[in-house]
């Protein structure tokens, strides 16, 4: 064995003598000599197994395979790298500016689109310049919501519509927005029990003022009306029918439809609007509307009252509807029409106004409705002989450019970017309806409503075939009516009152021979089974209702023949829209 080694201290200054010498220096023991009785010389292993190995977990053997946590913690530091992080970090910040520009064009295009749109529907419906850009956006957008055909709805969402003119009201209330000048009536204001707080005194603001502070208060009753028996979720923000709220007074609720996740609880619900008669209310004790605004609440709100089965107060409404009609008149009102009836009498001198005329027709209509058919024909009669006798106006000229030119595929284009560049003209102050209609154009189609009613009236009272006759020629007077708008004028309001004309009388026409048919075979039937029996005539009695029959029938093929025709002149006309989809 080779000896132990002392211990050599290296002195300071002192090197090797040669440079191949090696100083060792070792601290350890010196080894002892194994007892040759106890030690036992071990085998020879080819592998080591030296305490001094590193023991690498990549190098060493694992039973199956490490779950990805601990094989990506293992590994991680390993793969990424310089060169990598450098890599990551630039495919990070490539993605990150992708997907911010991405949104920010999604967003620009968003605003885009809803610039153009309130464009379009500020031209369609103007709003008064004066005010500030959130009211008027409310007010256009409310009234849009309740125009679905011209806006892109599919239904009216009148809790969207509520939820605009609430919030535009507020703000036109409000002295400190867009609420300057206006006053209270009293000191304090005045309040009417079930209905609140009576209206403000607005005369001293523009006409256009007053005017969409006019639409946004009927807006909002229409809306009231529509939403009664809606409660809202203030948590949820879910409006639905009160059927569906759970609570004590409702513990068997129904389930919202399409939103099974979501539950309505009586705690957190508020009625989805106050009720109707506090905007029409409102109105009507408004100081600085025109009688015609004023009896158009009176009469949408009586017209209310007759939907809900309330006639004696809708008749109290039709009476303070007339009254507003009636002071108006630079003359005494009884020389024209008796207030009591509605009857106008038509002396030659006076002409009734247009309030008066239109006063009296819905008493008609309020009358027809509660039975009272003798007196309903009787206004009928008169309006309508009032309405012939006015005088006429000066036609309007037509469009040449569009009779020429027809429409062109990129006019909807053209017309939206002119929008843009063009502001919306506000229409000029309308007529307080205090002074006598004109005729005009449209006028014929307010005739032909009232035929419509009288035809009606006397299909179901007097004489079929007479009631029939008037019917037909109001169909036929409405018919060339919307001709001539089409070719003359491009206002949707009179088109849309001579469409809604025309549908009325194709359907009441329809029925009325379609009873007739029905009535004709009964009758035709019992006559070939009397005609056995008879000793003569039997026979030709039975083909006189055979031939009565077939002359109705005829009939009904011409109007199904007429009503692909006359569709094509009502606003509900598409080329898309399946034959027979209107008026059948």
């Amino acid at each position: 064995m080779i000896p132990p080694q002392a211990t050599v201290r290296r002195m300071p200054g002192l090197r090797p003598r040669h440079s191949s010498a090696r100083l060792i220096f070792s601290h350890r023991p010196p080894l002892s000599r194994p007892h040759p009785f106890t030690h036992k010389p071990q085998r020879q292993s080819f592998v080591s197994q030296t305490p001094f190995r590193p023991q690498l977990p990549f190098l060493s053997q694992t039973q199956g395979r490490l779950p990805l946590a601990i094989h990506l913690r293992q590994h991680f530091i390993r793969l990424i790298n310089t060169n990598r992080r450098e890599q990551y970090k630039r495919g990070l910040f490539r993605g990150l500016k992708i997907a911010l520009t991405s949104y920010a064009i999604i967003f620009m295009l968003y605003l885009i689109d809803t610039g153009i749109y309130q464009e379009e529907i500020e031209h369609r419906w103007p709003t008064p310049p004066e005010w500030s850009l959130k009211s008027r956006w409310a007010l256009r957008s409310a009234i849009a919501l309740q125009h679905p055909n011209e806006s892109g709805q599919v239904v009216t969402q009148w809790h969207n519509v509520y939820g605009y003119v609430k919030e535009l009201l507020e703000r036109l209330e409000d002295p400190n927005i867009d609420g300057k000048e206006i006053k209270e009536p009293a000191e304090g204001g005045i309040f009417i029990d079930g209905v609140g707080r009576a209206g403000f005194d607005v005369s001293t603001k523009s006409e256009p003022w007053r005017r969409g502070y006019f639409q946004a208060l009927m807006s909002a009753a229409k809306a009231a009306e529509n939403l009664e028996g809606f409660m809202t979720d203030t948590k949820q923000r879910v409006t639905a029918k009160a059927e569906y709220v759970h609570g004590p007074s409702n513990p068997n609720a129904k389930t919202l439809p399409g939103r099974t996740n979501a539950v309505m609880h009586e705690e957190d619900c508020i009625p989805a609007a106050p009720p109707a008669e506090t905007f029409y209310m409102k109105i009507l004790t408004t100081t600085g509307f025109t009688a015609k605004q004023k009896i158009d609440a009176a009469l949408a709100y009586a017209d209310y009252l007759d939907f809900k089965g309330l006639g004696a107060t809708a008749g109290d409404m039709y009476t303070w509807a007339m009254d507003i009609a009636a002071s108006g008149l630079p003359y005494d009102a009884a020389r024209v029409v008796d207030t009591t009836t509605g009857v106008l009498k038509n002396n030659g001198k006076d002409a009734a106004s247009d309030n008066l005329l239109r006063v009296s027709t819905a008493l008609a209509v309020h009358n027809a409705k509660i039975g009272d058919l003798s007196t309903a024909l009787a206004i009928f009669t008169s309006v309508l002989k009032a309405r012939r006798s006015l005088p006429g106006s000066a036609p309007p000229k037509p469009s040449q450019s569009n009779l020429e030119r027809g429409n062109l595929p990129f006019d909807n284009f053209v017309q939206k970017i002119k929008n843009m560049f063009v502001p919306s003209v506000y229409p000029s102050d309308p007529s307080d309806g205090n002074a006598p209609p004109v005729r005009q154009l449209g006028s014929p189609c307010e005739e032909a409503g009232l035929m419509t009613y009288i035809g009606e009236i006397l299909y179901a009272t007097s004489s079929r075939e007479t009631g029939l006759a008037w019917t037909r020629d109001a169909v036929d007077i409405a018919e060339s009516e919307l001709l001539d708008i089409a070719r003359q004028t491009e206002t949707l309001d009179t088109r849309d009152r001579c469409s809604q004309c025309l549908k009325v009388g194709v359907q009441n026409w329809r029925t009325m021979v379609h009873n007739l048919i029905t009535s004709a075979r009964a009758a035709e039937e019992e006559a070939v089974a009397q005609s056995g029996k008879a000793w003569f005539g039997g026979a030709s009695k039975a083909a006189k209702k055979t031939s009565e029959r077939k002359r109705w029938e005829a009939e009904e093929m011409i109007i199904d023949d007429r009503s692909e025709r006359m569709l094509r002149l009502t606003n509900d006309y598409s080329v898309y829209k399946p034959r027979g989809g209107l008026f059948s």
